[in-house]
């Protein structure tokens, strides 16, 4: 048997399991900014080991995949050496795609360590609850680890160096991003749990989503977890006993998902995932992109008077810039009680979403994977 295949060949995928029309491109991924720079990193780091001007290298990402990036330019200046990379985030409409990246590096004496400075165009988390320290680069934890493993590949253990990123065109990126709103001051940040960029073309990104039930459903599941995204799943896998096969991501399509779930027939529906995505769907933001709408802060606040907190905490709680800033405010109160009852509220409203035909339970974490509420009845699946 053979097949004859045009040059110009196009393929698209089979049809989609959620919708009648079903016809989708083929998208292409990316890689995220934390990939960005630990591309030019290793470039600087092969061209001061070495003296090599590298045009790609070849950079380890956090899920173990290796992808090649190509360097826009690699140059020596004494000491330093420095790099420019290209973010490219495929099909993703992502507002970085597209964005230089600067890496500048020399080696010092600090031996063990990497200073990592935010330059130009970087931003510096200036409020407290964000995945890094007040007053460091918004470099978030896996993109320096990202950075630091592929400098390993090429130094070894035993070296110190000092690392400046910049993104030239950062600080005008910054304000089309979420950052200001979260006390992000002066660029973009750097982010990326896996080190690749899936595109994020809404109808096939959802599709892709609901796809994942179809799977679960054909595994003869009854009940089905489902989380935003990497911190979610991570947490879900470590504290909740459920089969891992059972465990979907949902991405920012929280209500839809729910209705897919129902439609296929699971008797019960977890959502467990981080304060920030999921208290908006204790206000009936079912789609959790920030371009959708807010109100996490108010919620919590509301919630928060509702259980007895005083005005004067009330009043800091309207002036936090995360959720996880609120979580702390609240530790000398009950807050496993207040974000119990917004859990409650959560599951009260997406069974009402699917007219009860699913039962569903919410677990809340927060930044770390603690858990800081759940619904009633939700304890059955912890561990």
């Amino acid at each position: 048997m053979s097949v004859r295949i045009p040059l110009d060949y196009n393929p698209k995928s089979p049809s989609l399991s959620n919708a009648k029309v079903a016809k989708r491109q083929i998208m292409k991924f990316g890689y995220t900014t934390g990939s960005t720079i630990a591309a030019g990193a290793k470039a600087c780091a092969i061209a001061l080991k070495y003296g090599k001007l590298v045009n790609a290298v070849v950079v380890s990402t956090p899920i173990g995949l290796r992808i090649e990036i190509p360097v826009n330019y690699v140059k020596l200046e004494g000491e330093w050496a420095e790099a420019s990379v290209t973010k490219n985030g495929g099909d993703d409409p992502d507002d970085t795609n597209g964005m230089e990246f600067r890496v500048r590096m020399r080696l010092n004496d600090d031996v063990g360590y990497v200073t990592l400075i935010a330059g130009k165009g970087i931003g510096v988390a200036r409020t407290r609850g964000l995945p890094v320290e007040e007053g460091e680069p918004a470099i978030n934890p896996v993109p320096r680890k990202q950075l630091i493993d592929n400098l390993k590949e090429i130094l070894g253990d035993k070296f110190g160096a000092e690392v400046v990123v910049d993104a030239p065109d950062g600080e005008r990126i910054a304000q089309r991003t979420f950052n200001p709103r979260l006390g992000i001051e002066g660029g973009v940040s750097v982010l990326g749990t896996s080190g690749i960029v899936k595109p994020m073309s809404l109808i096939s990104w959802f599709a892709s989503m609901v796809e994942q039930l179809d799977v679960v459903k054909e595994k003869g599941y009854t009940t089905v977890v489902m989380v935003p995204g990497n911190i979610g799943e991570t947490a879900a896998r470590k504290l909740l006993n459920v089969d891992p096969g059972s465990i979907v991501q949902m991405a920012i399509f929280v209500g839809g998902m729910v209705k897919a779930a129902a439609k296929r027939g699971f008797k019960e529906i977890v959502l467990m995932g981080h304060v920030g995505k999921m208290v908006k769907n204790a206000i009936k933001i079912w789609n959790t992109h920030y371009k959708y709408g807010d109100g996490r802060i108010e919620t919590i606040a509301a919630y928060a008077a509702k259980h007895g907190v005083g005005s004067d905490v009330i009043r800091k709680i309207f002036e936090c810039k995360t959720t996880d800033e609120a979580i702390d405010l609240l530790s000398n109160y009950n807050y496993f009680e207040i974000f119990s009852d917004i859990a409650d509220k959560i599951s009260q409203n997406a069974e009402e979403l699917v007219q009860k035909r699913s039962k569903v339970y919410t677990i809340l974490i927060n930044m770390k994977g603690d858990i800081v509420g759940y619904s009633k009845g939700s304890e059955k699946y912890l561990r």
